[in-house]
């Protein structure tokens, strides 16, 4: 009997000043489908987190959630230009954060890991990717900037722990998805995702785990994103 596939999926917190965040709204949504008789598909377990927008408690978040050793790891954060879901190819080694955490932190010109490589690429064919989650009707392309706060530090620090010990980590890619409902529904929105879900869940199950992270070197500019 093949063995149970684990999902993770997080998402964060409001911030800014601001009483939600539509990423929780849409993990909020999923936890509703993966309950439903359907589910995302029924061999898989799905877990779910929500994360703090805080550098300094971010870590020890991220640690506590990736204890369940997914097989496919989906992170969510929201970006007020988006105007359709933003699928991330590359998580830079830089904090540079626009406004201050939930904590009143603003770190600026800092790491997220010291001594890092300067990059890491997702471990998605992002081409693919974004075929099922436009095959599933949501709007969406790639992006090569996922901003220098507190969505950047989560993506780059999930890449590098699931890094080590071993070089072969399981997919993992960041999805913005837009703040404004007029870009993009709420429902859409979750259709989106969880058809990256089960694209990513069908790659992963017939085959070897795709290799660990590439690791890039260039510089990237920055945008606001959370």
């Amino acid at each position: 009997m093949p063995r149970q596939q684990t999902v993770l999926v997080t998402a964060f917190e409001p911030f800014g000043g601001r009483s939600s965040n539509r990423s929780q709204l849409v993990l909020e949504h999923i936890i509703r489908a993966a309950a439903s008789p359907k589910g995302i598909r029924p061999d898989v377990r799905v877990m779910t987190k929500l994360l703090p927008v805080s550098f300094d408690r971010l870590e020890k978040s991220l640690d506590r959630a990736l204890a369940c050793k997914p097989d496919v790891v989906v992170l969510l954060g929201e970006s007020g230009p988006a105007e359709q879901l933003l699928l991330e190819r590359v998580a830079v080694n830089r904090i540079d954060a626009p406004i201050p955490d939930n904590d009143g932190s603003q770190p600026r010109g800092r790491a997220v890991v010291a001594d890092g490589p300067d990059a890491y690429f997702s471990t998605v064919r992002p081409k693919a990717a974004l075929a099922a989650v436009r095959k599933a009707g949501t709007a969406a392309e790639l992006s090569g900037d996922a901003g220098t706060y507190a969505c950047n530090a989560l993506y780059y620090m999930t890449l590098h722990r699931l890094r080590r010990p071993t070089p072969r980590v399981p997919p993992v890619i960041f999805v913005h998805v837009p703040v404004r409902a007029r870009a993009l529904s709420l429902r859409d929105a979750t259709k989106g995702v969880l058809a990256l879900l089960r694209h990513l869940l069908d790659e992963t199950a017939p085959k070897t785990r795709r290799s660990g992270p590439q690791v890039g070197t260039g510089s990237l500019q920055a945008s606001r994103k959370a």
